[in-house]
């Protein structure tokens, strides 16, 4: 005698390869995200507790160009910078993933000549590559980019670099301090503004920032950030530029520390940092980074 197979059980049992194949297709794409998700970031200065001096001049290195180089090439480059100074360093240093992760080989980058003159397009790489204001810099925690008017001369902006100078580190206070000259804001074609590029301070796992204006000094945000938030930036391959095939750059943009406005001089803006995200900002934070103008 045959059994009759209800037809609900037939249902269900038709159903075994659509959930089988979900199952296997749930698996395959958690190992991707396993594989292509950042890997925890151990960098860790020696600050607090945990400093090895009392404090400590570092050096500013100029801008380099870094067009067409390999992705490991600008990595190698990134840690000899980082390892001039290991007296700051609490553990072996990496490079990030999260800030690092995404550059391509073999791209070009923007240019100082390029992005104070050229603009978009096929000449934007031109100049000494601008992200190495920083990327050379790593213990420039939170440096400042300056705005131009935009009628900047071509012999004017091949000499335009505002260097930082007297980084001076405090590691046992968890504290530095960098100062630019006002020559990068009052002269001619220069406007009163700049944005603040941090993603050194994220390479080093301080991942929240939050900017005291009540503690800065001829300084102003029009709708500035009120809590301490998470600074997104990293380096990957865009668009801006307008070179074919794109460039690399940093991303993206960050309207909370972005249009600082400088009243007067001297003025010093009071940044705050944290590894976790921090209750409020009257928490105290990990490390204080101020920007002295004068």
């Amino acid at each position: 005698m045959s059994t009759i197979i209800p037809r609900a059980d037939t249902r269900k049992a038709s159903l075994w390869p659509v959930i089988f194949a979900l199952a296997v297709l749930a698996a395959i794409l958690e190992a991707i995200v396993l594989v292509t998700a950042p890997r925890p970031n151990p960098n860790t200065l020696a600050i607090g507790r945990g400093s090895k001096v009392d404090s400590l001049d570092v050096a500013i290195h100029e801008p380099i160009e870094l067009d067409f180089k390999s992705k490991a090439e600008v990595l190698q480059i990134r840690s000899d910078a980082v390892q001039k100074y290991p007296q700051l360093l609490a553990r072996k240093y990496a490079p990030s993933g999260a800030v690092f992760g995404q550059i391509v080989d073999g791209l070009p980058w923007w240019g100082l000549v390029g992005q104070i003159y050229y603009g978009k397009g096929a000449q934007s790489i031109e100049g000494e590559s601008e992200e190495t204001r920083f990327l050379l810099n790593p213990y420039l925690l939170a440096g400042a980019d300056f705005w131009t008017d935009g009628s900047m001369d071509l012999a004017s902006a091949r000499s335009f670099y505002c260097a930082p100078y007297n980084l001076r580190w405090r590691p046992r206070d968890s504290y530095a301090e960098v100062t630019y000259s006002a020559a990068c804001v009052n002269g001619p074609r220069h406007a009163p503004y700049f944005d603040l590029i941090a993603y050194n301070a994220r390479d080093f796992n301080l991942n929240y920032i939050y900017v005291s204006y009540r503690d800065s000094l001829n300084l102003t945000k029009s709708q500035a950030p009120k809590e301490p938030y998470a600074n997104p930036q990293f380096i990957h391959r865009g668009n801006s530029c307008g070179y074919p095939g794109g460039c690399n750059n940093m991303s993206p943009q960050t309207p909370g520390i972005e249009r600082i406005q400088i009243l007067d001089f001297p003025a010093s803006l009071v940044v705050w940092l944290w590894k976790d995200q921090p209750n409020s900002a009257e928490q105290p934070a990990d490390m204080t980074f101020i920007i002295h103008l004068k």
